[in-house]
């Protein structure tokens, strides 16, 4: 972990408003420096960049945006911030944030250069940081809306699923090494889930009855639908957990940090190849729902995914039914 990750967590140094010390620095929480930003109304042509983080940051957060989510924010405004954290946001103009983003892009002598992909992360950011700007009134137009910073090229999404003999090699390492892990695989690959969801997934929210639990990740609360499989998968969990564990995935009752080491290894020890990360369990679960014919309005409904474009990746895997389609059609 870089000391720009650790130091991510912490609130962001800023000059405005009410001030205390932390480690030796000067940092502003939210709520003062909002007094200090309501102090500048009358003078938006001294209101900053850095000015904007943290109230941002802040909303983002009562919006029940995922922690790691805003974490992820904070490492990237550590590339930002030291490049226009003190210009004025009326000098923040298209031109110069395209510039920035093609810095980012390039890199320097201490960090690589960044993929489109994660360019585009980036320029969804400082447009989110703007908009605030635009709602609040420091400003009439988002910089970063419109075209007028256009966004990087993506490289295709290649999904990584595995394959019915890769799922037996991994199950084989775990079931050798971590044999109470075993379940919580097959839980992941029976109903989908996003890793956050199911490792802060509580007991009191898997309504049996109803075939479902009810979890909350990167889109918000949603319903993830249990079939017989995961529920006699749960039924497991739940006979061997202590009467008192609130959560599912037994470490989350003793921290909230999710460390997979055990995923990791066991990755390893089977040698998949290419690199097989825990979210691909998640792409496992759709790709297998797409190769069975279920619709993609279906299948983005079951992953969670607020639009379809995130669910068309699995779309080639689907059984191609445009000829059924048209032979349905009479003269």
């Amino acid at each position: 972990m870089t000391d720009d990750m650790k130091n991510a967590k912490e609130p962001l140094s800023l000059r405005e408003g009410g001030r205390r010390q932390k480690r030796g620095r000067v940092v502003t929480s939210a709520p003062d420096l909002l007094i200090g930003i309501t102090r500048l109304r009358g003078r938006k042509r001294e209101l900053r960049f850095r000015h904007l983080v943290e109230p941002t940051l802040e909303g983002k957060q009562l919006r029940c945006n995922e922690a790691s989510s805003i974490h992820t924010d904070r490492v990237r405004l550590r590339r930002i911030l030291p490049a226009i954290g003190n210009l004025e946001i009326r000098r923040l103009t298209p031109g110069r944030l395209e510039r920035l983003l093609q810095d980012l892009a390039r890199g320097d002598e201490t960090h690589r250069g960044v993929k489109g992909s994660t360019i585009n992360r980036f320029h969804s950011l400082l447009s989110t940081i703007f908009r605030y700007a635009v709602r609040q009134g420091f400003l009439e137009v988002n910089p970063m809306a419109g075209g007028g910073v256009p966004r990087s090229k993506e490289s295709p999404i290649h999904v990584r699923y595995l394959s019915s003999e890769e799922q037996r090699q991994l199950l084989a390492v775990i079931r050798r090494d971590c044999p109470k892990k075993a379940l919580e695989l097959e839980l992941a690959i029976l109903t989908g889930m996003r890793r956050s969801e199911q490792f802060n997934a509580e007991w009191q929210n898997w309504k049996a009855k109803e075939g479902v639990l009810y979890v909350t990740g990167k889109t918000g609360p949603r319903a993830v639908q249990i079939s017989r499989a995961a529920e006699r998968c749960l039924r497991r969990l739940r006979k061997r957990a202590p009467r008192n564990q609130v959560f599912i995935t037994p470490e989350r009752s003793c921290t909230t940090q999710d460390r997979r080491l055990w995923f990791e290894k066991a990755v390893r020890k089977a040698g998949l190849r290419p690199a097989f990360h825990y979210h691909d369990l998640r792409h496992t679960f759709a790709s297998r729902l797409a190769v069975a014919g279920v619709p993609l309005l279906e299948i983005q409904q079951l992953l969670g995914h607020k639009t379809i474009n995130m669910t068309l990746r699995y779309a080639h895997l689907s059984p191609d039914r445009r000829r059924n389609a048209v032979e349905r059609v009479r003269f």
